[in-house]
């Protein structure tokens, strides 16, 4: 349970601006020192705080604090649906969807299906 506590402290330092967006992160080594606990207490921090898509991450490259994106705003008509999910690797790569963000699916009475990356859009009922 040590990563949970790491990765309350660190969701806090970002939600504090300690961390900007865009920014990267200290080094895992650094991360073990201050919080004085294992590498791979830190990596399952960082990958908790990876699903709950704070940070994003690649392999030999320094963790990064997520920038949130403008939300655009998208009306769900009357027979309209919305599925959450997440992406296939090939729907991230063609929807520039960062790993752990859901992928939302806007299923039209007309038929037609609009996939759009969940951090991008509002969805709002039609009244």
């Amino acid at each position: 349970m040590r990563y949970r506590a790491v990765a309350d402290r660190l969701r806090e330092q970002v939600a504090a601006g300690e961390y900007a967006q865009g920014r990267p992160l200290p080094a895992e080594a650094l991360l073990m020192r201050e919080f004085a606990v294992s590498l791979m207490t830190v990596r399952r921090a960082l990958a908790l705080l990876r699903e709950e898509g704070i940070i994003a991450t690649q392999r030999g490259r320094a963790a990064r604090v997520r920038a949130r994106p403008a939300r655009r705003r998208i009306v769900l008509e009357r027979g309209a649906a919305l599925v959450g999910r997440m992406p296939s690797p090939q729907e991230r790569a063609r929807l520039g969807i960062e790993r752990g963000v859901p992928l939302l699916e806007i299923r039209r009475a007309d038929g037609t299906v609009e996939q759009v990356d969940a951090e991008t859009v509002e969805v709002v009922v039609e009244e």
